[in-house]
């Protein structure tokens, strides 16, 4: 419904009223016009003054119907109601007409005197003419993606090309002879004669590209392929930016070459140029690697010394003292400054550590120090801040230090968050040089050893095979089955273990503790013996785990590894396994006969008799083996030297067992020449009959 206003309002109210004729015009002219307006069919186009524009957005052509009388109020904007104080008598309701669209909206209101700019009507679109606003659309669809790729190319080499043409075309040129000089089957002749013209090429420009992303490669390449007087012509160019280049993204594996490939001079000078400020680059997130380059794998002895020096005092980035090479020598000879060197270490090493730079020995070296001279209430802090970070610094010696040390000194919640920490990597900590070290002290220190077995125990049951089969895995798993016991463990490593002893945070006794330990891991080990016995006795260095297995696992599954076992040793090698454990000197006829296995079984034969009940490792053998096995036996010297050992165990059923299985065989046994064979038989004939 619209509102239809007649003339007749109140001037001295509100109300709107209908405008008289434009100034200038009849009523008959403007009429006229508003008529030919109305007829026209016009299209929008673009504003040409910006002013108009505004103006024009605001008001809303309406098509006029064809009564006399013009339907005229204000626009109201969007989310604003139209009031208007009118009278009831000078309002009246009017249906819209058939021409008018029922979602029109109000009429504008036409102030007396002012004529409000119409929008522009856009020009008649002839015949054979197209729009200038609606664009054209190709014939054959959009611009395939190769035409694409080729106009983003060319707009990127133009706008590299602003920003330095002459660099830009250097380093065009410079790329395309490094990717014939970095290839492989380049030859030596052909890189020196292209590392010759790229050289030439980039003379007295190089800082300017090893800063670059794109082509500090092309520098990298250049002095790991070049002679070495290029060489030195690069490095001459480039060294009195050495600290700028170990801080840049890209310019320090210029460095990491120049360490890598260059001479001793050229690796000294870099070693050099680091000195003195080597606390501020270990915080660098890209220096730091150029450090640690340098310290671990191209510094000497005395070089080490004087880079590390530096983390004791600040005194010591001016003035070097080469008989200073740890902290112990510096609190040696300066004992009143203690408190001042740890305080300066702490300063410098707590922001490395918060910035997660873990894997850099120097810092493992230091921290490592730092925790041995330390109260106790610095080394609980250190260890607090550390312990989420001990999983990271294992894979060398001091950083092996650190995490034994960490668990040795630390509360239970700081041993809880460290082995949380293992949790997948245990694995891979079996199998470090060093690392390995830190689950032995964890086995020695930690009291709950549910949660031991839970996460440490039970990944390394689960991974059985990948740490059995690896030097340093054999040892955790020998030190979790045999604890302390020097013949398993080295004496060397057992009194570096000790050092963890008497620690305030670890209650239960170690025997104890060991036991429990045992009991957890004891089922997953034997299982593994029963489902696979052969694989075991194959390898002399498995072969010495499994006895380590046999001899301290418990529990009901104890029987069934025994009789797997002896199952395989019961039977015939057969002539693969022959040829594999014979020697020139040495034909072997039977698992016994291997050295490794005799062994073996030869000291879990003779455990048998610390054992105060059943399953008896003899027991199970001699039932395994049938008559003519135990035949071929006889006419060993190992063989029938575990014979005796059986007779020797003063077990009654594994006596009785021999005396059974030898009784028809009394006259073969007296025919051998073997020095078991005759003790044996002497043995037997102490025995009484049965």
């Amino acid at each position: 419904m619209t509102l239809k206003i007649t003339k007749q309002a109140n001037k001295k109210t509100k109300k709107p009223f209908v405008a008289e004729d434009a100034p200038g015009f009849t009523h008959s002219e403007s009429k006229l016009i508003d008529q030919l307006e109305a007829k026209k069919k016009v299209k929008h186009v673009k504003q040409k003054e910006e002013e108009s524009a505004k103006v024009g957005n605001m008001f809303k052509k309406k098509k006029k119907n064809d009564s006399d009388d013009e339907e005229i109020v204000e626009k109201p904007k969007k989310s604003q109601k139209v009031k208007m104080d009118v009278d009831e008598d000078d309002v009246e309701v009017v249906k819209p007409s058939k021409k008018t669209k029922s979602t029109e909206s109000l009429s504008e209101v036409v102030v007396p005197g002012f004529s409000a700019p119409k929008k522009a009507a856009p020009k008649r679109k002839h015949e054979g003419e197209e729009g200038p606003a609606k664009k054209t659309k190709k014939v054959g669809g959009e611009k395939s993606s190769a035409f694409k790729k080729k106009e983003k190319e060319a707009l990127k080499v133009e706008r590299k090309t602003k920003e330095n043409e002459n660099r830009y075309l250097l380093s065009v040129k410079a790329k395309k002879l490094w990717e014939e000089l970095r290839r492989e089957d380049t030859t030596k002749e052909k890189q020196l004669s292209l590392s010759a013209d790229l050289y030439g090429l980039i003379k007295t420009h190089a800082q300017e590209l090893v800063f670059a992303h794109d082509t500090a490669r092309v520098i990298e390449c250049l002095f790991e392929k070049a002679s070495q007087d290029i060489r030195d012509a690069l490095f001459n160019e480039l060294k009195s930016h050495t600290i700028n280049l170990a801080k840049s993204q890209y310019a320090h594996f210029y460095l990491m070459k120049v360490l890598r490939h260059g001479n001793k001079e050229q690796r000294n000078y870099v070693i050099t140029a680091l000195s003195g400020k080597v606390v501020f680059l270990m915080k660098h997130k890209f220096a730091s690697k150029v450090v640690e380059t340098a310290y671990n794998d191209w510094a000497n002895a005395s070089q080490r010394a004087l880079l590390s020096q530096e983390f004791y005092g600040p005194e010591f980035k001016l003035f070097k003292d080469e008989s200073i090479t740890t902290l112990s020598a510096a609190l040696a000879k300066h004992p009143e400054k203690k408190e001042v060197f740890l305080k300066h270490m702490s300063q410098a090493i707590e922001p490395i550590i918060a910035k997660g730079v873990f894997n850099h020995s120097l810092l493992h070296r230091l921290t490592n120090e730092y925790l041995t001279h330390c109260s106790e209430s610095e080394r609980s802090e250190m260890i607090q801040s550390l312990r989420q970070a001990v999983v990271q610094v294992l894979h060398t010696r001091d950083g092996a230090r650190v995490g034994m040390t960490c668990i040795w000194y630390g509360t239970q919640k700081d041993r809880k968050d460290i082995i949380k920490s293992f949790k997948g990597h245990v694995t891979k900590i079996c199998q470090e040089e060093h690392g390995h070290m830190v689950l032995m002290a964890l086995f020695d220190s930690v009291d709950d050893t549910k949660l031991v077995a839970k996460a440490i125990v039970s990944e390394i049951a689960t991974s059985w095979r990948e740490i059995v089969l690896h030097e340093h895995g054999r040892k955790v798993v020998m030190y979790l089955l045999a604890g302390r016991d020097p013949k398993y463990t080295h004496p060397q490593i057992i009194d570096i273990l000790k050092q963890g002893d008497g620690n305030p945070n670890s209650k239960k006794d170690m025997a104890t503790r060991h036991k429990e330990l045992l009991q957890y891991a004891s089922p997953a080990w034997l299982e593994a013996v029963a489902f696979e016995p052969e694989m075991w006795l194959k390898d002399s260095k498995n072969c010495l785990v499994l006895g380590s297995i046999l001899k301290f696992c418990v529990g009901n599954e104890l029987k069934t590894a025994f009789k797997a076992v002896a199952s395989v040793i019961g039977n015939p090698l057969d002539q693969d396994l022959r040829n594999a454990f014979s020697s020139d000197g040495e034909k072997v006829q039977h698992w016994v006969e291997q050295s490794a296995v005799h062994m073996v079984v030869k000291k879990l034969i003779q455990f048998d008799k610390l054992r105060t009940e059943p399953p008896y490792f003899s027991q199970a053998i001699i039932d395994e083996v049938d008559a003519e096995e135990i035949k071929g036996w006889l006419s060993c010297n190992r063989a029938a030297f575990l014979l005796v050992t059986m007779v020797e165990t003063e077990i009654d059923s594994v006596i009785q067992a021999v005396l059974e299985k030898l009784k028809n065989l009394r006259k073969f046994l007296q025919k051998q020449t073997n020095k078991g064979a005759n003790l044996l038989d002497s043995k037997l004939s102490k025995l009484e009959p049965i």
